[in-house]
């Protein structure tokens, strides 16, 4: 039995909100975009890989966690609670080594704090990471990220509860070398939820060629619609009073305006003229909407 999973009794599962196939969608996008940013760091066209997202519980991606890793905290409006970036330290050391023409010596492993050439890397590549972030959200709901902090190991961050469930967004980087280092995005899953208005993009299965024949066929039917058009002489305006004191014979004073709207449904389609034509009274239109 190699699937069981913790569960906690009197605990409602969550519903994964339809979000989760937005930000499995976006990760290709985010993927070059990481791309992008990485590049003038390293000096060389990185890979990078985004990974399928992981529905878990915030536990146990914990424990998957290194001790040492760069933690950057975020309020990601209007996802309710903390957004979290991490980085993995040794792509954080690797990436200063080869900026300042090193060629990414091995990482220190046993380092348990940033030299502050790493910290100012961070401080740069976590804005320019979440600013992508955002500009990968924007068709989808637009967010707006704030830095609320900045730690080191997990156990300092406070994140989310032990048994929250959280949204993991992976990306995989390799600089050419054998190593592969990570880039991590955490959601909380009901922060996810709670965000509303969502206007997923259609994946590229689902975009299929125009029909002409359709078109042609639905403009043909398009062409023979009728609809309402009407103008409107005179709106009076009266007193309840006098509104209440009509009766028949009563004569009601209006005036008729020089130019006239001509409407469409509910909306403005042309302004004119009343006037008469062949013995009718006929609109003459003097200028469109």
């Amino acid at each position: 039995m190699n699937d069981v999973k913790p569960y906690q009794f009197g605990r409602t599962a969550a519903q994964a909100p339809a979000l989760l196939n937005a930000i499995d969608r976006l990760g290709d996008r985010l993927a070059r975009q990481l791309r992008l940013i990485l590049e003038p760091l390293c000096g060389t066209r990185p890979l990078v890989t985004a990974k399928p997202i992981d529905n878990t519980m915030f536990m146990m991606w914990d424990a998957c966690v290194p001790a040492f890793t760069s933690l950057s905290l975020y309020r990601l409006h209007p996802v309710k609670g903390v957004v979290a970036l991490r980085i993995d330290a040794p792509l954080i050391s690797t990436l200063v080594d080869r900026f300042y023409g090193g060629r990414g010596n091995a990482p220190d492993l046993e380092a348990k704090e940033f030299r502050p050439t790493e910290n100012r890397l961070i401080d740069r590549l976590s804005a320019q990471v979440m600013s992508a972030v955002t500009g990968c959200w924007k068709e989808v709901v637009p967010m707006e990220a704030t830095l609320i902090g900045r730690e080191t190991g997990v156990v300092q961050a406070e994140i989310a509860a032990a048994d929250a469930d959280v949204v993991v967004q992976s990306f995989e980087v390799n600089l050419g070398d054998r190593d592969n280092w990570t880039i991590e995005i955490i959601y909380p899953l009901e922060g996810l939820n709670s965000v509303e208005g969502v206007n997923l993009p259609r994946a590229a299965e689902e975009v299929r060629p125009v029909d002409p024949r359709w078109q042609r066929d639905l403009a043909d039917c398009m062409d023979h619609v009728r609809l309402p058009a009407r103008t409107v002489l005179a709106r009076p305006n009266m007193k309840m009073t006098e509104l209440m004191a009509l009766k028949p014979g009563d004569v009601i004073n209006i005036h008729i305006a020089r130019h006239l709207p001509l409407l469409v449904g509910d909306r403005v389609f042309a302004h004119g003229t009343i006037g008469e034509q062949d013995g009718r009274a006929a609109f003459m239109i003097e200028k469109l909407a």
